[in-house]
């Protein structure tokens, strides 16, 4: 029932645009059944066996204008049909894309970026398959239903025969159903799991090669693939099978009625014009029943597509999924919307009250963090590798669920953090910023309006401004897939500038520093000084960092084990004590993270 709702739902989008497609489409299909009737009377008339008429050649005038106007049917169904297609699928992408990045709730997905890719591209062309067979289906089963009748008034039991296939199929379809449902999920499955891996191979291309993982990860590759190839067949067999099976009882059924016409032809009970009109009705009537038996199929496989669309959604309202919106397929796009920032919006302190929250799954989180931050303060949180430092940053902004806790804005509880610490009240900058395969500029405006200056000063608190100059095009320079054209440190710089230039009242950083130069970093955090009361809530290992901080944050195992300014720490907590004494870089080795994800994988 829900495949249902959510067709109803898309329909009633656009009503009158799949009401003209389902009109023209319509005429297509049905304009054959005059053909057939202009055959038979030509027929006939030229073996004599009519009564006075049109001509033969009005007859053929008549046919060729049938045609012609069937052919102008399907050149404006065409157009229309391509409308609607892209209207659903821009409306179905439109919502998914919309809920994981403006949703209530965090959003935390349980597989890859790229498996998740496979269900915004194959099941989003299911449900248009789907949508497709529709407009068609209302056509083809008018045509059916005037052909039964028009077969009916000159042999009712040949009729009989012609329609008893239809029976058989929906017999057939309901007892495979379960069968082409159950494959169909694999595939996909199967499929999102490829797809997510090499997503995963090409973020992880260089610590694949340090770690000397080809061969595993190659190994574990062909595996996933293996297991795709075999759901695959079984996919496609279930479906052939069904198509094979029904095809030929249609076959059958077409065999029984040429043979019964031929008996009824000798005894002169049936003329040649009849026997054409049956032909040429049974010809588009067999490929019209198997294209019934692909709807029951395709019915089953859409529902498959909706169960997996929809576990993008979760926590979503009901029929999120299909809700109606604007989608902008034609004249100007929206202006993107601009963060205005008011008196409310200005930051006095900040708390967090036992934060708690863990890993899906798994044991490693944080555990009742506390903590506050006053208007101008650097606060820095360090830590070993698996603390919980992350973590932490992204709990606080309503990133990952929390288990429980509260984060205060000025006194005032903050129920959605991950809709209300955003610019301009909170920047953030992840710990492996992304960028996109734009230019610089639009890397760092993100959509913002470049005014007032406001993109200069943001690259030169970043420290870019000498390497905008050295780039070939400047701010123009196209930085490629995932910041590929620049170093380590400029993604980061990059990142950091289009952190700036939101004029956010905190900055949180995630370890920004980490491919940074020492004279780099010093520079960036004197201009941050220089700047006035920037609140910034830091992530780092780095020593000068640590000196630089107004307090230090301690996690171990997830819970904050000290807090003061660094000299007391140093004095007085043993952690500290460890890690200012570890040599830098031992305990901080970022990039063996994706090396370990990518050695679990394949092992």
């Amino acid at each position: 029932m829900r495949t249902l709702r959510y067709t109803a739902k898309l329909l009633r989008y656009r009503p009158w645009l799949f009401l003209l497609n389902g009109l023209l489409w319509a005429g297509f299909h049905n304009i054959p059944l005059l053909s057939g009737l202009l055959v038979r009377a030509f027929l006939d008339a030229l073996s004599g066996g009519a009564p006075a008429g049109l001509s033969v050649w009005t007859l053929l005038a008549l046919l060729a204008a049938v045609e012609a106007s069937r052919l102008a049917d399907f050149w404006v169904g065409v157009r229309l049909f391509i409308t609607l297609w892209y209207t659903n699928e821009a409306l179905l992408r439109r919502n998914l894309l919309h809920w994981l990045v403006c949703g209530r709730g965090p959003k935390v997905l349980d597989e890859s970026s790229g498996a998740a890719m496979t269900r915004f591209r194959e099941d989003v062309s299911e449900v248009s398959d789907w949508i497709e067979g529709l407009v068609d289906f209302a056509g083809i089963l008018l045509f059916s239903a005037l052909a039964l009748v028009v077969m009916a008034r000159i042999n009712g039991l040949i009729t009989a025969v012609v329609a008893a296939p239809v029976v058989g199929m929906i017999v057939l379809g309901g007892w495979m159903s379960e069968y082409i449902r159950r494959y169909r999920t694999a595939n996909r499955e199967a499929t999102s799991r490829v797809t997510g891996f090499i997503g995963e191979i090409y973020g992880a291309a260089q610590a694949v090669k340090v770690a000397c993982a080809e061969s595993p990860a190659i190994a574990h590759f062909r595996r996933l693939n293996e297991a795709r190839r075999a759901a695959a067949v079984k996919d496609s067999l279930a479906s052939e099978l069904y198509y094979s099976i029904s095809g030929n009882i249609i076959n059958l059924g077409v065999s029984a009625v040429l043979l019964m016409s031929a008996g009824l032809m000798r005894d002169g009970r049936f003329t040649v014009g009849d026997f054409a009109l049956f032909v040429a009705y049974l010809t588009r009537m067999s490929f019209y029943m198997r294209y019934f038996g692909f709807i029951l199929a395709q019915y089953k496989r859409v529902g498959v597509s909706f169960d997996r669309l929809d576990a993008l959604l979760a926590g979503a309202p009901p029929a999120t999924l299909v809700g109606h919106a604007p989608i902008y397929t034609e004249g100007a796009l929206p202006e993107a919307p601009q963060p205005l920032k008011t008196g409310s919006d200005r930051l006095e302190r900040l708390e967090v009250r036992n934060l708690t929250c863990h890993h899906k799954g798994a044991e490693a989180g944080i555990q009742d963090i506390n903590l506050s931050l006053r208007r101008g303060e650097l606060v820095v949180v360090t830590g070993r590798i698996g603390s919980g430092k992350s973590t932490l940053l992204r709990a606080l902004l309503g990133l990952l669920p929390r288990e429980s806790g509260q984060v205060l804005w000025n006194g005032a509880p903050v129920e959605e953090p991950e809709l209300f610490l955003t610019p301009p009240r909170v920047a953030y900058t992840p710990q492996a910023p992304r960028l996109f395969s734009e230019s610089l500029r639009d890397n760092v405006l993100a959509g913002l309006r470049e005014e007032g200056g406001n993109l200069e000063e943001a690259l030169w608190r970043a420290v870019m401004e000498p390497d905008v100059a050295e780039l070939e095009a400047g701010l123009d320079t196209k930085v490629g897939p995932r910041g590929v054209k620049l170093s380590g440190g400029q993604m980061q710089r990059a990142a950091a500038a289009r952190m700036f230039v939101r004029d956010a009242e905190l900055l949180v950083f995630d370890d920004l520093s980490s491919a940074l130069d020492v004279e780099t970093e010093r520079t960036l955090w004197e201009r941050m000084d220089r700047r006035g009361e920037a609140t910034c809530l830091v992530v780092s290992h780095r020593k000068a960092l640590l000196r630089r901080a107004d307090r230090v944050l301690v996690l171990k195992e997830g819970r904050l084990v000290a807090e003061g300014p660094l000299e007391e720490l140093l004095e007085n907590c043993e952690e500290m004590q460890q890690l200012w004494h570890t040599e830098e870089g031992y305990w901080e080795v970022r990039a063996l993270a994706p090396v370990a994800e990518v050695l679990v994988a394949a092992k």
